[in-house]
């Protein structure tokens, strides 16, 4: 499993695990009660603190900030044609901030305790047939697969310029759906192999 833990000793990387989830979950959801767009924008600065308290170098948050610009570009510019202006920025901030804010989490969050706390969240639901471990595992490859799919766009992108040919803006999208199922079809043969798949 990809991790994007980055070691060092600040307040959010001693934040016990479950703290920072339940953080992450209900600043996720308080971003839809936010008044208006320009409160929605300026919420993007609180993962980009978040990265500045956690002690991350810049160059981490240049890559994680470079990673998703070509795809929240290509929704803005899909947001823009369906949607008026001041609801397209919304949107994108959002994004933008639930974004920022799970790679926060994956930098500052080793693997192991999420899967551990996610784990002893469940438990309770053993007896409704509930498998915690799958439960927590499947909770820690969503938030890693988020970085991976980012890193494809930005490694399709790459490739395409590299080759010298000018395409559409939004070419990247089926090779980045090619090597997305390419990576799911290997996790899945990862977790077949140590028995995960039942």
């Amino acid at each position: 499993m990809l991790s994007l833990y980055y070691p060092a000793d600040s307040f959010i990387h001693r934040t016990p695990t479950w703290l920072k989830l339940l953080c992450l979950a209900i600043g996720s959801i308080a971003l839809f009660w936010l008044p208006n767009a320009y409160w929605s924008v300026a919420v993007v600065a609180v993962p980009v603190l978040g990265y500045l308290v956690a002690r991350l170098p810049l160059r981490i948050l240049g890559s994680d900030v470079l990673r998703m610009a070509l795809l929240l570009v290509f929704l803005l510019i899909t947001q823009l044609i369906f949607n008026e202006p001041e609801v397209a920025a919304t949107v994108i901030a959002r994004l933008t901030t639930i974004i920022l804010a799970a790679q926060l989490f994956t930098r500052t969050t080793r693997i192991k305790h999420l899967i551990a706390t996610v784990e002893r969240l469940t438990t309770p639901l053993k007896p409704l047939g509930v498998n915690p471990y799958k439960v927590a595992l499947a909770v820690a490859l969503m938030l890693s697969a988020l970085g991976q799919i980012v890193g494809f766009i930005r490694q399709v992108r790459e490739a395409q310029r590299a080759r010298g040919v000018r395409l559409a803006p939004w070419s990247w999208v089926v090779p980045v759906l090619v090597l997305s199922l390419k990576h799911a079809d290997d996790v899945a043969d990862a977790l077949t192999v140590r028995g995960l798949d039942r």
